[in-house]
C-alpha cells in the first residue's frame, strides 16, 4: 500500500510540474512574448510553494524515489531554458525558465541525494 501511495504522489508531482510548464508555455505564447510583472511574481510564487512542498516531502518521506519521476519534467524546463536563453524572447520568461529548472533540479538533486545516503 506504501508502495502505491508513492507511486501516485509520485505521479501527481510530475503531472503538477508538467502544468505549471504548460502555464509558462501559455504566459509566453504571445508574439512578441509580453508577460506582466504581475504574471511572472504569480508564477514564481506557485514554483517556490510547490518547490518548498516537494522538498519537504521528501525530506519527512523515506524512500520517495521522486527524482525517478521529475525526469521529463526537467527534459521539458531544459529544453525551454536553452531556447529562451538562445534567443532572448523576454526578460520574464528567460527568468521563469531559469527559476523553474533551478527548482526541479534541486528537488532531483535532494531526492538523488537522500536516496544514496539511505543506501549507506
Amino acid at each position: 500500500m506504501k508502495l502505491f501511495l508513492k507511486l501516485t504522489v509520485g505521479t501527481l508531482a510530475t503531472g503538477w510540474f508538467f502544468l505549471l510548464w504548460c502555464m509558462q508555455m501559455i504566459l509566453a505564447s504571445d508574439i512578441p512574448v509580453t508577460i506582466s510583472f504581475d504574471e511572472m511574481q504569480g508564477f514564481l510564487q506557485t514554483f517556490a510553494i510547490t518547490t518548498i512542498l516537494a522538498l519537504v516531502y521528501i525530506r519527512f518521506v523515506d524512500d520517495t524515489k521522486l527524482h525517478y519521476f521529475l525526469l521529463f519534467p526537467i527534459l521539458l524546463w531544459g529544453m525551454n531554458t536553452i531556447q529562451d536563453l538562445e534567443y532572448n524572447y523576454h526578460p520574464y520568461d528567460t527568468l521563469i525558465s531559469c527559476v523553474s529548472l533551478i527548482g526541479c533540479l534541486l528537488i532531483f538533486l535532494y531526492s538523488l541525494l537522500k536516496q544514496r545516503r539511505k543506501l549507506n
